[in-house]
């Protein structure tokens, strides 16, 4: 991990293993803090669903750290730290798609998105734990797949998990298979878009590059 002194800790604030993944590739010292115990918003504007998703799991992180981790007033973070919450959606046809319940809600979604472009959106909020100061933005990835048989789908259910996957489907994984063109951020799909998420971090004064 590329460790600065003096450096604020970077705290994200999802249990997904793809946003850890995307972290560890640029090669930041982070900790994954995912306490639960939230209720996730519904809105019909999927925008404005994901930027509120993302600050309450930034939100419950912080609160979190404040009474788990502070002790006898000394914080556990000298430098400072920065909560990044992240939510994403599936969006097609006035109609949002989340994580599937179950392999039938998993299939009746891939036969939505077949042959169909999609938006992939993601909301992010970078949280400051010492000045309270906090900022939000979105992300959207226009992805079109492949037409998909019956069969295909069916196949591609028993190969890969993606009950906890927005719209059922792993970009990154065997799912690459479904897609036929992407327009826009890849790592938006995979849940944590790169470029969007490093611009909001140079506003609190955290350079990932240098």
């Amino acid at each position: 991990m590329l460790v600065k002194e003096g450096r604020k800790k970077i705290i994200l604030a999802s249990a997904s293993p793809r946003r850890r993944k995307v972290l560890k590739l640029l090669k930041l010292d982070f900790e994954v803090i995912n306490p639960g115990g939230f209720t996730e918003v519904q809105f019909k504007d999927p925008y404005v669903m994901v930027v509120q998703n993302s600050i309450i799991k930034a939100k419950s992180a912080y609160n979190y750290i404040k009474e788990k981790k502070f002790k006898k007033g000394v914080q556990d973070y000298p430098a400072g730290f920065l909560i990044a919450g992240f939510d994403t959606v599936v969006y097609t046809g006035k109609r949002i798609l989340g994580k599937p319940v179950n392999k039938d809600q998993a299939a009746r979604f891939l036969s939505i998105l077949s042959g169909k472009v999609h938006k992939v959106i993601s909301g992010i909020c970078i949280f400051d734990g010492f000045s309270g100061k906090y900022d939000c933005d979105t992300e959207s990835t226009d992805v079109k797949f492949r037409k998909l048989t019956e069969e295909e789908i069916r196949s591609y259910l028993e190969k890969e998990d993606v009950l906890d996957k927005a719209g059922a489907y792993n970009v990154s994984g065997y799912g690459s298979l479904l897609i036929e063109r992407i327009n826009g951020c890849f790592y938006n799909i995979v849940g944590l878009p790169v470029n969007k998420f490093v611009d909001m971090l140079r506003e609190f004064d955290f350079d990932v590059i240098s």
